[in-house]
């Protein structure tokens, strides 16, 4: 029993997947070789303006605003990994809690940064800035479909 145990503490502790309803990838995670190359640092999503946006982990909302003219919502991850979403009409505010699939708001015009695709959520991930690992990782790497599953003899 106790590893039946453990595997549903692993599935709750997962992340509850994409954050808009039925996505579809428009542009994929590119790191840039440095800070200040070129590179996509994150994913563009597909959406509809109005959609739903949710959290794709939990975390403490860290940021509500407009960063170069687009709205902004980023979530402070436990270990201090951030998530950021643009462009987001928040539902959420600075210091809340969030935890992962809740509704942090909602697709904003996106402006063209998709390439003309209406309505594009972008979603980015970064290490601390002071920490030794600092960059940019793969948002799409916080998805698991599911946890490992142990099979009797």
């Amino acid at each position: 029993m106790a590893a039946a145990s453990l595997l549903l503490t692993l599935a709750l502790a997962l992340p509850a997947g994409w954050p808009v309803d039925d996505p579809h990838l428009v542009s994929g995670f590119r790191p840039p070789e440095s800070d200040w190359q070129a590179g996509h640092r994150g994913v563009d999503l597909a959406a509809r303006t109005g959609d739903p946006v949710r959290a794709m982990a939990a975390g403490v909302v860290g940021f509500v605003g407009s960063v170069a003219g687009k709205p902004v919502v980023t979530i402070e991850l436990p270990g201090g990994n951030r998530l950021t979403y643009e462009p987001v009409r928040a539902a959420v505010r600075p210091g809340s809690r969030v935890h992962d699939g809740q509704v942090i708001g909602s697709v904003a015009p996106s402006g063209g940064h998709c390439g003309g695709v209406r309505g594009c959520l972008h979603v980015g991930l970064r290490t601390p800035a002071g920490s030794a690992r600092a960059g940019y990782l793969d948002p799409l790497s916080l998805l698991d479909p599911r946890p490992a599953v142990l099979k009797p003899r």
